[in-house]
């Protein structure tokens, strides 16, 4: 029943709970004990409407903080990237006429390996197969058959492209020649 309570065989309104302060009901409750259960329910609706705030609340500060994270999800990386940017900027600074192609050729090797090490630091790993591994379609991508009598179908002869992985998920699957029977 909404807006009321039936006592004494009649539905009464909230306006009228002061009439039932100075009675007794026909179950024999008195007045103080309907008090008490009115401020008992009183008390459990505020502690409802309360938690209910503090779930909204919660919830919208985790959806912030979600947004958050996921907006600055790459600042590691980033950050750790910078140094490689600085020296490929200086590489390419380089006044080619003072110096000589073995020295370019050494500084661009520098910057590749750093750039290793910080995909390696970021849990990257470099899907390189080689001749004779077996074919993985979910690391590999065949990009072409080759006639083969040494390896059984389907099996890496040729490495064309690496590939890269983070733990559990390929970025780039490694793009492969694959073993056919002639």
């Amino acid at each position: 029943m909404i807006g009321g309570r039936k006592i004494d065989g009649e539905i009464m309104s909230e306006n009228n709970e002061q009439q039932i302060d100075e009675t007794t009901t026909e179950n024999g409750e008195s007045t103080t004990e309907l008090s008490k259960l009115q401020a008992e329910r009183d008390s459990l609706y505020e502690r409802l409407a309360r938690a209910t705030a503090e779930f909204q609340n919660s919830r919208k500060r985790l959806e912030t903080e979600f947004e958050q994270r996921m907006a600055y999800a790459n600042s590691a990386l980033i950050r750790s990237l910078l140094p490689v940017i600085d020296n490929w900027e200086r590489a390419l600074a380089v006044d080619t006429s003072k110096t000589d192609v073995a020295g370019v050729l050494k500084g661009l090797e520098l910057v590749h390996d750093q750039m290793l090490a910080v995909l390696k630091q970021q849990n990257v790993e470099v899907i390189a197969p080689e001749p004779g591994t077996p074919f993985d379609p979910s690391r590999h991508e065949a990009l072409m058959q080759q006639p083969s009598d040494q390896y059984d179908e389907p099996t890496v002869t040729q490495l064309l492209q690496k590939g890269y992985a983070l733990p559990g998920r390929t970025l780039r699957p490694a793009q492969v020649a694959v073993s056919k029977t002639s």
